[in-house]
């Protein structure tokens, strides 16, 4: 009898595996790390996972590189998230330390100056000034929890004079 998982997959169907795995890529850009567990959440046997993931990659579905490069841009532009945060939620989806460099390399460092400078005239501008004697430690406090460095939101408020 031929095993089926809670959602109906058959487990030993890789051509229905492919076809689902294949659209749930072509949805949203996927890592392998992402692809990897969903297969495995779908109770998928180890070994039949090794033969989709090698097809899945051969047909493009996959590729860390495009993804980290996507991921960077998307959540730089988008969430305004600094290249410390960046670097960490791409290690936490097991890529590759040469793979994050590049990636983060899909960010001008024109760009992440004024994306820095304007959080932090946007967190000045929220801050009441009456009630709160440590404008400056709210506003390093915010820029580096995005993900910014330290050194460099410090230079940058430094140079706006706050």
């Amino acid at each position: 009898m031929e095993k089926t998982g809670t959602d109906g997959l058959s487990n030993n169907d890789p051509a229905q595996i492919f076809d689902r795995i294949s659209r749930y890529c072509a949805y949203q850009e996927r890592c392998t790390r992402e692809v990897e567990q969903k297969l495995t959440d779908w109770k998928v046997p180890r070994e039949k996972i090794g033969q989709v993931m090698k097809k899945l990659k051969e047909e493009r579905f996959i590729d860390d590189e495009r993804f980290a490069r996507l991921f960077v841009r998307g959540k730089f532009r988008i969430n305004k998230w600094g290249r410390l945060r960046l670097q960490y939620e791409l290690k936490g989806r097991g890529l590759s330390e040469k793979l994050i460099r590049e990636a983060l390399l899909e960010i001008s460092e024109t760009d992440y100056h004024k994306t820095i400078r304007e959080l932090i005239l946007k967190k000045k501008s929220e801050i009441n000034p009456g009630k709160s004697l440590n404008i400056r430690e709210k506003i390093i406090t915010f820029v580096t929890g995005k993900g910014f460095e330290f050194d460099l939101t410090l230079n940058i408020i430094k140079e706006l004079k706050i």
